[in-house]
């Protein structure tokens, strides 16, 4: 008698323990453009150290319960979601942090044993239309694709079960993006708005921005570099770029960009940074109030960056900076980048142009992604302006994999037909 009572008790010890094998960290990055605009990067993390078997999602501690229910309702592996108002310009912002095609895009990976793809699909995507208030109850069959080679998992999977069979991907560029869909973001927060870097999304100063994104990113990560167990990653971030004309000058500050300070830190976070990029501090020279806690250097991909670090204190902080006089400089075009336009007219006049620039010393490879609407007929015409070396085509699929030589440019022109 006294086993039958101590067994539910032992199991129900373990659940909650197991609650507590979560952080949250909070990380806010500054970065001044070399045209004329600013960056602002904020990052939301929430891990959960939780198997892959035996898990009742239902049960959270620090990571959204709305989230869990869709990972355990629908056999998510991966999902990555992105309301995005403006355009990045790659030429001359560089590289963002985290990439977001324009309007509303969706695409998830499925657990190997979902029986019915499509359905579960269609499911998660008005159960997200719900979630975050937007428009993606209109994803279906006809703007839906499986990408082969784009989109890949960026989480710890088993590469042998990977299969374009479990990817679906969709995108709605004319959703517009507003504070109806920030609320609800907010909300999957531990700290909601009430606190923390999350306190400074102010829907009135973050829709007065030239380009604004808001993301999730939910994939499974490794707890170690063995990899033997996994955790569960929750990743939301806010971009945003200010116009410099808009601000009405160059020094930025709290009060400016978020219309108030920073009342501290998320209680709950176990680490709540702010960067400030200093890689413009040589032709833009400023400075920065308060000073920074430390300056910490960054090396990727043979770029040296250096960041001024502050650890956010549990009272009001408030960072700002102030330019001196400019000086004349040059910025180099990012490795790689693209863009696309139409031209023409009408539905035997019109047509889509894509250009590709590889600035890079040496050649890259390239996958080109078209998703093209079933019912129209199309063929391209490629103006090799450079040279160009094929790997494989897919016409049929609508992706092209070529090899981009150094300095050169590939421009795809694609004729549309009813």
């Amino acid at each position: 008698m006294k086993l039958q009572l101590i067994l539910p008790l032992f199991y129900l010890l373990k659940d909650v323990f197991s609650l507590k094998n979560d952080a949250f960290t909070e990380e806010l990055l500054i970065k001044p453009l070399f045209s004329e605009q600013l960056y602002v990067h904020f990052q939301f993390a929430t891990t959960w150290d939780v198997g892959a078997e035996n898990i009742n999602y239902h049960h959270t501690h620090l990571f959204p319960r709305a989230l869990g229910e869709i990972i355990e309702r629908h056999s998510v592996q991966e999902l990555h979601i992105s309301l995005t108002g403006g355009l990045w310009r790659y030429e001359k912002w560089g590289y963002p942090v985290v990439d977001a095609a324009p309007g509303a895009e969706v695409w998830a990976w499925f657990k190997s044993d979902v029986s019915d793809v499509n359905t579960n699909w269609k499911l998660l995507a008005n159960t997200l239309s719900g979630l975050f208030c937007a428009s993606f109850n209109f994803v279906d069959g006809s703007n839906t694709i499986s990408p082969e080679f784009s989109f890949r998992p960026r989480g710890a999977v088993d590469w042998s079960n990977v299969s374009n069979t479990l990817i679906r991907y969709a995108s709605l560029p004319r959703e517009i993006v507003c504070t109806e869909n920030l609320t609800p973001f907010k909300k999957l927060l531990p700290c909601d708005s009430k606190s923390g870097l999350a306190s400074l999304l102010n829907s009135g100063y973050i829709h007065n921005t030239r380009y604004h994104s808001v993301a999730l990113h939910l994939r499974p990560i490794c707890q170690t570099d063995s990899c033997t167990s996994v955790s569960l990653e929750a990743q939301l971030t806010v971009s945003l770029v200010y116009d410099y004309a808009i601000l009405g000058t160059r020094n930025w500050s709290f009060k400016k960009l978020f219309g108030q300070g920073l009342n501290g830190k998320c209680p709950l976070a176990s680490m709540s940074n702010i960067y400030v990029d200093l890689s413009t501090k040589d032709s833009h020279p400023f400075e920065l109030t308060p000073s920074p806690d430390e300056i910490i250097t960054s090396i990727r991909g043979g770029y040296v960056t250096e960041f001024a670090k502050y650890d956010i204190p549990p009272y009001f902080l408030s960072v700002s900076s102030k330019y001196d006089v400019l000086q004349l400089s040059l910025k180099n075009p990012p490795p790689l980048y693209g863009n696309q336009y139409i031209i023409g007219y009408g539905q035997e006049r019109g047509g889509i142009v894509t250009k590709i620039y590889n600035n890079h010393w040496a050649a890259l490879d390239v996958v080109l992604l078209q998703n093209i609407a079933w019912f129209s007929s199309y063929f391209c015409i490629f103006v090799f302006s450079k040279k160009f070396y094929w790997l494989t085509t897919g016409f049929f699929y609508d992706f092209w994999i070529f090899q981009c030589f150094s300095k050169w440019i590939f421009v795809c022109h694609i004729m549309l037909f009813a």
